[in-house]
């Protein structure tokens, strides 16, 4: 494969002095005011912070790189924590995060701050305070969601990695959208907390959008972490095999399907020639591949997880409500956030608690299921490449039954949530379930829509702590030219 100028590129140079990490960041903000206004990826920058952590991030493996942080769940002290909310457009962070102090004695310099749907909750960057990003490949379509910003900003090489995170798919779903490469690793791998260890009850969890397997192999040996106060624990993962990653040394059994988990969901053409393109390769590359029908119905899992976001959504703006007195209306936040806000208020404890155990129960279906028997499971990323910045994904009645959601019981609330994603749901609906289940999901970019010029990623799937393993086969299909790249990284 060609090299490429990719975050380990820019590393290397930084450690030889053959860049000067004061140069790579101004040149970092030249891009930005050149690059930026086409794609709205950057939402913020402040360039005398990043110039003063500069003094803390001369040593670790990407000593001096710049690195934009996702405005969503990744403060930095002094920086913006907007959550994409106009209800928060002022705030301010007060601390640094484990994600960001991690990312700091890695040697990352924190610079811009990427967009995000309000508060995470779309497969789109669409936030009424920051307004819509547009897809480095075509404009016209969104380049993804919640992480969409971060795509945005590596797919037209203002950097070469970004912030990002996951708590539904928003790694996996920008990187399809935008021809990246992203990982959802094991949950309790990556710095979680203080403030948000049970994020979204484990479903969310930190990561990178990057352009190379050997930067996402290296960003996770830097950034995993054992946390005694971290809920949630995993085995760490080999460190050195991280950052020497060897060659596949026996076949592999590969599952696949072309089924999707939600009924009467199905995949585009495309999608399904981005899937036999990556089938036909593993083949002759000597694994074993079978095909499966997909190994359960999530429909079920959907509405759990929906009272999920809805119960934690109310959680997380009760505070604000109790030190002002008053609750919360439709005019404060975005409809879909009201109506998860109003439906969380009348969520009990033993639904709640039922839902979550469902999550336990899907993961021991693919444990029991498939992973006892194969190494990966493969399927499309997404159901279809990305929509179009004027696509109505939420029918305007909705919108309205949405916004005064309040008038509603539970039953109905959560009835108009759900038909409210079900238009999202069929472009994605694969990406949450690994969410719930806890095991790490991989995004790779592997096809292009000739008609669109709209990328279309593959996605593995493998049992918990079976990263290595998965960035091996990766970095198999990259070292076979599998992998289209965005045209910055071309040249």
């Amino acid at each position: 494969m060609p090299r490429i100028k990719d975050a380990t590129y820019w590393a290397e140079k930084l450690r030889q002095g053959k860049v000067i990490a004061s140069d790579l960041l101004l040149l970092t903000e030249q891009k930005i005011s050149d690059i930026n206004p086409r794609y709205n990826a950057l939402v913020a920058y402040d360039i005398a912070k990043a110039q003063d952590d500069m003094s803390t991030t001369k040593t670790g493996f990407f000593a001096g790189l710049p690195f934009p942080l996702k405005m969503l769940g990744q403060d930095h002290a002094g920086l913006p924590s907007t959550a994409s909310a106009k209800l928060f457009e002022d705030n301010v962070a007060q601390a640094d995060d484990n994600y960001v102090k991690a990312l700091l004695t890695s040697g990352l310099t924190p610079f811009g701050q990427t967009n995000a749907p309000e508060f995470g909750f779309k497969n789109i960057s669409d936030s009424a305070l920051y307004g819509d990003t547009r897809n480095v490949w075509n404009p016209a379509h969104y380049s993804g969601g919640s992480s969409g910003g971060a795509a945005s900003a590596v797919a037209s090489g203002i950097f070469p990695m970004a912030g990002a995170s996951d708590g539904g798919g928003s790694i996996r779903i920008p990187a399809s959208f935008s021809g990246l490469i992203g990982l959802k690793v094991t949950r309790g791998l990556m710095p979680q907390g203080p403030d948000s260890y049970r994020g979204w009850q484990g479903a969310s969890t930190s990561g990178a959008l990057t352009v190379s397997v050997r930067d996402t192999a290296h960003f996770l040996a830097e950034m995993q972490r054992m946390q005694e106060a971290d809920p949630y624990q995993a085995t760490l993962l080999d460190k050195v095999a991280l950052h020497n990653l060897t060659e596949i040394d026996r076949p592999l059994t590969i599952a696949y399907s072309f089924d999707t988990p939600i009924a009467g969901i199905s995949i585009s053409d495309t999608a399904k020639a981005a899937l036999q393109k990556a089938i036909d390769f593993l083949k002759s590359q000597g694994h074993h591949v079978t095909e499966v029908p997909f190994p359960l119905d999530a429909r079920p899992l959907i509405q759990a997880y929906y009272q999920m976001n809805a119960a934690e959504t109310y959680a997380m703006l009760k505070p604000w409500e109790d030190a002002r007195g008053r609750h919360l209306t439709k005019d404060d936040v975005e409809p879909l956030t009201y109506a998860l806000l109003e439906a969380g208020r009348h969520i009990n404890a033993a639904s709640y608690i039922q839902a979550l155990s469902s999550w336990d129960t899907a993961c021991a279906t693919f444990d029991d299921t498939l992973f006892s028997q194969i190494d990966f499971f493969l399927t499309p990323t997404t159901a279809k490449t990305a929509p179009r910045i004027d696509a109505s994904l939420i029918p305007d009645d909705l919108l309205e039954k949405l916004a005064n959601t309040s008038n509603y019981d539970l039953g109905q609330q959560l009835t108009h949530i759900e038909q409210a994603f079900e238009s999202s749901l069929a472009y994605t609906p694969y990406n949450f379930i690994s969410n719930l289940t806890g095991q790490p999901a991989l995004s790779l970019p592997v096809y292009l829509e000739a008609e669109t010029n709209l990328p279309q990623g593959v996605q593995l799937w493998g049992r918990k702590n079976s990263e290595i393993l998965m960035l091996r086969l990766a970095r198999q299909f990259e070292a076979h030219d599998q992998f289209i790249l965005p045209d910055y990284y071309r040249s």
